[in-house]
């Protein structure tokens, strides 16, 4: 929510500006109303139940609130080189021209200005949980076969499963599991 309007913006029902602690709102109803922290209403436009739908600043320079087929209310600024409308942190909202000077005001300028609330604490999203990687695959190993070895019994002495040496058949690219010779090198996975 910010503090100004610009020439071709326009606020709907329901929505505001803010400057400091002071909020321009156009109610639900239609009226448009400067309030202070809490809800006490310091200015409005009196245009409750009366079917305003927007409030625009037009580019002649008017700030305008619109129902159905006209006007319900306006600052009356039409031809004047309007820039922008701002709620300001003293409480006064003013239209300001092009060149700064001030084309209206809703004249509630304070010398006391309430302080704007503090900002709510935005609640930190809980850190993920750390999920370790899971345990890389262990690296494959070589074994050179001696004379009397069987896949059946490198299996066992690798895995500890006699039941397993299909594996290293495949890893090692050999197609008889029972025709292996020594001095033969075997990929154990």
């Amino acid at each position: 929510m910010g503090d100004t309007l610009r020439v071709g913006e326009e606020l709907g029902l329901g929505q505001s500006l803010q400057g400091g602690a002071y909020t321009l709102t156009l109610q639900d109803d239609g009226n448009l109303v400067l309030a202070e922290p809490g809800g006490n209403v310091v200015w409005s436009t009196l245009t409750h139940n009366q079917g305003v739908e927007r409030a625009t600043l037009q580019d002649d320079g008017n700030f305008v609130l619109y129902k159905g087929e006209g006007s319900a209310w306006s600052t009356e600024t039409n031809g004047k080189d309007a820039d922008r409308l701002v709620v300001q942190a003293d409480r006064n909202v003013v239209l300001y021209g092009k060149d700064g000077s001030a084309l209206w005001a809703t004249d509630t300028k304070t010398d006391n200005p309430l302080q704007a609330p503090e900002p709510e604490p935005v609640a930190e999203a809980p850190a993920a949980e750390e999920v370790p990687p899971p345990p890389a695959a262990p690296a494959a190993q070589t074994y050179t076969v001696e004379p009397g070895d069987t896949l059946w019994a490198i299996a066992e002495r690798f895995y500890g499963d006699g039941n397993r040496y299909q594996e290293i058949a495949n890893a090692s690219g050999i197609d008889n599991p029972d025709a292996i010779n020594p001095g033969q090198v075997l990929t154990i996975p």
